[in-house]
């Protein structure tokens, strides 16, 4: 079993995820990206009867924020940090009861996860050498790998901290590789199962390249309670800041706050989500979901609210087309990287990440769809001109707007 399932956000892709972990039987690894994704997993994981262990990374449960082993011996050897032992054969309710116990919670942790059939782990494992290193072992012994939001894997890259691993994939430099060959190389020989709402028909090839993989897609859905609205406005960095542009989202959000009470607005970066914050202050804003009553979320694009975790909105907003700054040092060295594996850096290095934060915002409305409608207002141009790369429920719902008058 080799397959990557691609499939609209809301698909109930973790939970069949986990009803296979559950039936598979075998020792399986199962990625997440993030600790509230991991718990979901965790939890539908019981639902069908298994039961998994939740393998964190060390600077998540380190309350002294050590990242690394080296880093974690030599607070040991200060006397900062009390933990005396490993493991014992003692259950938890609390992270910092085991402290208490002079446990070193990732070490337990990690104990536990070798000891469970099904392991839970977030994804940043797989993003590090000292990470990946740690959980080798694992991967050579497990039955079967899976990995939810596996678009990451060619979002993200491996940071090298220790030896270069390849010339060919890896800029030294920047101390950066292209982590989709490296798992491909991991990967192999074993049962492997993968799902995402953003690997489209047309990024499909580099993930069957490198991951020797079955590819299906069950993109092809027309959801009668989405509208989706595109309006061609060019969005740039010169202009998105500008008072006209203001003016313009200020149109764009009080249409739609007219008509939908929980909305979520999704900006380009931090810095932006930051600026706008002051310049809609008028607005309920919230950074977070406050149930039922009326108010806008805002956030940017690949932020925790982002993806995975299920958020109850009715409407999202998504000013700005996603494309990564392209004069960071590192994407232009992953583009040419990628253009010498004979594949498109553009293609797979930029439009690829704006087409899965897209995605992974739109998703955020995508959820109760059989019970109301839901709205995605699309605040530039681009996602008229790459419709072709986007999911084709995306191409069938989309509709072209004129910009609103102020």
């Amino acid at each position: 079993m080799r397959t990557l399932l691609q499939a609209p956000p809301g698909f109930g892709k973790s939970r069949r995820l986990a009803k296979v972990a559950v039936e598979h039987g075998g020792r399986t690894l199962f990625f997440v990206r993030s600790h509230l994704e991991a718990l979901q997993v965790y939890s539908y994981i019981a639902e069908y009867g298994g039961s998994a262990a939740l393998m964190f990374g060390r600077s998540s449960l380190c309350k002294f924020g050590a990242r690394t082993a080296t880093e974690c011996l030599l607070l040991r050897e200060r006397g900062i940090c009390k933990a005396r032992y490993k493991y014992i054969n003692r259950k938890f309710a609390k992270i910092d009861d085991i402290y208490n116990a002079g446990v070193c919670p990732y070490e337990y942790l990690q104990a536990i996860g070798r000891q469970s059939k099904i392991a839970v782990l977030p994804i940043a494992y797989l993003e590090s050498q000292e990470y990946l290193s740690s959980i080798a072992d694992l991967l050579r012994e497990s039955d079967l790998v899976i990995i939810d939001e596996a678009h990451n894997l060619l979002l993200h890259d491996l940071l090298v901290e220790k030896d270069v691993p390849s010339d060919m994939i890896c800029d030294p430099h920047a101390r950066r590789c292209v982590l989709l060959p490296i798992m491909g190389e991991l990967l192999k020989g074993r049962n492997v199962l993968l799902a995402s709402a953003s690997v489209t028909k047309p990024f499909s090839e580099i993930f069957i390249k490198f991951l020797d993989i079955n590819y299906i897609n069950n993109d092809n859905i027309f959801f009668e309670n989405l509208v989706i609205d595109i309006y061609p406005i060019k969005i740039r960095y010169i202009n998105r800041i500008s008072k006209s542009t203001v003016l313009l989202i200020k149109k764009i959000l009080n249409d739609t706050f007219s008509v939908f009470n929980k909305i979520i607005l999704f900006l380009p970066n931090k810095k932006l989500y930051e600026y706008y914050k002051v310049k809609l202050r008028e607005y309920p804003l919230s950074d977070r979901p406050l149930g039922d009553i009326p108010h806008i979320v805002i956030t940017y694009f690949g932020s925790p609210l982002s993806e995975g975790v299920n958020v109850d909105a009715d409407a999202a907003i998504l000013v700005g087309f996603p494309i990564p700054n392209v004069t960071d040092s590192w994407l232009k060295a992953k583009m040419q990287i990628v253009d010498r594996l004979g594949l498109s850096g553009f293609k797979y290095v930029l439009l690829f990440a704006a087409v899965s934060n897209s995605v992974q915002a739109m998703g955020r409305v995508m959820r109760g769809l059989e019970n109301r409608e839901k709205y995605v207002a699309a605040v530039d141009d681009r996602f008229w001109k790459y419709r072709w790369a986007m999911p084709k429920w995306f191409a069938n719902s989309a509709v072209l707007r004129e910009a609103p008058t102020r």
